[in-house]
């Protein structure tokens, strides 16, 4: 657990620096919505066994869900501590910080449904696990792919948030380029894991978007 408490340390501290030096970004709000998932992930995670589960295309996969860890956190926490990254600033427009701050509370809440619901299946990376479930309750009876939707609604929240030209759309970017890369080959993997389970639950279960109502 030592290790899960270094992102808060590097947070605590990106946040002192940027207040004392006036940064001109959401400091504060965007801090907050890091450690919120962050702390969702945490939490979820403490528990997991990373035994018994087989990894798939990993060494494509994973140098891009690394990226993304970069956009969505180094990136950022450096925008917002040094000077420098000042020259790539611009000013949003009215109400920008606030539909920011929305949608990254959205987007957490969402993230903690997909972690609750999806339980010890959860990985970070294409696996699966020994004993895997397919879940089809919760908020996986409205939408597939949950966790994609949060991560689509947090790095878009940061790029409302953080009026930065390259920090802010980092974690967009290269999320949507880890998401195009894997989203078939998951899905390839799920079919072959749950065969014709897993063709009636995808038929009837949009990807990314919610439907209104539960199956």
């Amino acid at each position: 657990m030592i290790g899960h408490a270094v992102p808060y340390l590097i947070m605590l501290i990106a946040g002192g620096i940027a207040l004392w030096r006036d940064a001109p970004y959401a400091t504060l709000p965007i801090l907050i919505m890091m450690v919120l998932w962050y702390s969702v992930r945490v939490y979820h995670v403490g528990g997991q066994s990373n035994s018994d589960k087989f990894e798939k295309d990993g060494g494509r996969e994973r140098p891009l869900a690394s990226l993304v860890g970069v956009g969505m956190t180094v990136l950022p926490v450096l925008a917002l501590v040094l000077p420098p990254a000042d020259l790539l600033a611009y000013s949003g427009f009215p109400g920008q910080l606030t539909s920011g701050v929305i949608i990254g509370l959205v987007g957490t809440y969402v993230f903690w449904c997909a972690h609750r619901d999806l339980g010890q299946n959860w990985s970070a990376h294409l696996e699966i696990r020994e004993e895997h479930k397919l879940i089809t309750a919760g908020i996986y009876g409205r939408v597939r792919h949950p966790m994609y939707s949060a991560i689509f609604l947090l790095t878009l929240s940061q790029t409302f948030m953080l009026t930065n030209w390259v920090a802010g759309p980092a974690g967009l970017v290269f999320f949507s380029l880890l998401y195009a890369t894997r989203i078939r080959p998951e899905e390839a993997m799920m079919q072959d894991q749950f065969g014709q389970q897993w063709v009636d639950y995808a038929s009837k279960t949009p990807r990314l978007i919610p439907k209104m109502t539960a199956n």
